[in-house]
């Protein structure tokens, strides 16, 4: 999660864009952590969910890689003193990485504040991986990616998934959560679409959930958008509109009940996909937003090898550009849009 976004979720989103600015520069002259990792340690998935570009097979085929040893060891003395979150898996299937614990453990050991995994979990489910040794070795959290609430509806969505490897993997998640309690956090993922939107009615969303004894921390519902060519087609969101109290709106409504912290779209925003961006929010996020995968690393003109994050700043003289945003604002200056979702956090 980059520096905006942990402000925004702290439900101080409306402060000025230049006061966010300014918040950054502090960061900046004092040399705090300042970056939010996002780290793809394999280009590949091992599943072909319908709504990814995993199940286009032209985008399959271009997407492979592994990062490499001496890359995580640049990433250990040059990114991982200066990041705030690390993030690990983005666009691809993390746990298909075989040396997860260990990466974990040396980001723990730069002493990075908060590491999360998102994953499909099949491959933890089935053992292949083992999430005991990833929460030792000191994850905070992990953001499970399901498309389905019920068998036929999971399989279908997800190919090469299996419910009976989800069902394992929430027995497991309901282990850890006995032993680590609040110090380990479960993410739900869950991408809507006119399928599976009836998982969403009366109790059928967390019944895999009651059946072991434990329930995510937090719910992230996001209405299905193309990222790209996939195997789904329909992206047209008129039924969840229709439906928007019985499904959605039941999930928020338990949600707030159980205390579980609930990311929805309100009725209102569930045509506004991407999430307007003003100038101060672009700055922010093109300082503090560090994508790593096999083949980049952050800038296309960072070099890893020769300069940390810092370096790489001071070169392309930041302080003086956050200066200038500061105290020569210009309502003239071009918005970008986000493909983040608009969501209302309770």
């Amino acid at each position: 999660m980059n520096i905006y976004r942990v402000i925004k979720y702290l439900g101080i989103g409306a402060i000025p864009g230049w006061l966010k600015i300014a918040g950054l520069l502090g960061i900046y002259l004092l040399r705090r952590r300042i970056a939010g990792v996002y780290l793809d340690p394999v280009l590949a998935c091992n599943l072909s969910c319908k709504m990814c570009y995993f199940s286009d097979p032209s985008k399959r085929s271009e997407l492979k890689g592994i990062i490499t040893e001496s890359t995580i060891e640049m990433l250990e003395k040059n990114v991982f003193p200066y990041t705030v979150k690390l993030q690990i898996g983005c666009g691809a299937e993390p746990t298909l990485y075989k040396h997860l614990p260990s990466l974990i453990s040396r980001a723990k050991k730069s002493a990075i504040p908060y590491i999360s995994l998102t994953t499909n979990g099949q491959l933890i489910a089935s053992r292949k991986i083992s999430l005991k040794d990833m929460v030792d070795a000191g994850l905070d959290e992990i953001t499970l990616s399901i498309h389905g609430t019920d068998r036929e509806t999971y399989e279908y969505l997800m190919p090469g998934a299996g419910f009976d490897l989800l069902q394992n993997l929430i027995k497991q998640l309901s282990k850890i959560k006995k032993e680590k309690g609040n110090r380990f956090l479960i993410r739900l993922n869950f991408t809507i679409n006119s399928l599976n939107l009836s998982n969403l009615r009366d109790n059928r969303f967390w019944e895999i959930w009651e059946e072991n004894g434990v329930f995510p921390d937090i719910i992230q519902l996001r209405p299905v958008q193309k990222i790209g060519e996939s195997a789904w087609t329909d992206f047209d969101l008129s039924s969840l509109k229709r439906d928007y109290h019985s499904t959605i709106g039941n999930i928020v409504s338990r949600a707030q009940k159980e205390g579980i912290t609930i990311m929805a779209p309100t009725l209102k925003s569930l045509d506004m996909v991407a999430t307007p961006q003003g100038a101060s929010e672009a700055i922010i996020e093109d300082i503090s937003y560090c994508y790593v995968s096999p083949t980049s690393v952050y800038k296309s003109d960072y070099d890893i090898t020769s300069e940390n994050i810092y370096s790489y700043l001071r070169r392309h003289h930041t302080g003086r550009l956050l200066l200038r945003s500061i105290f020569c604002r210009s309502k003239s200056r071009s918005s970008n849009v986000s493909k983040k979702l608009n969501y209302k956090v309770s």
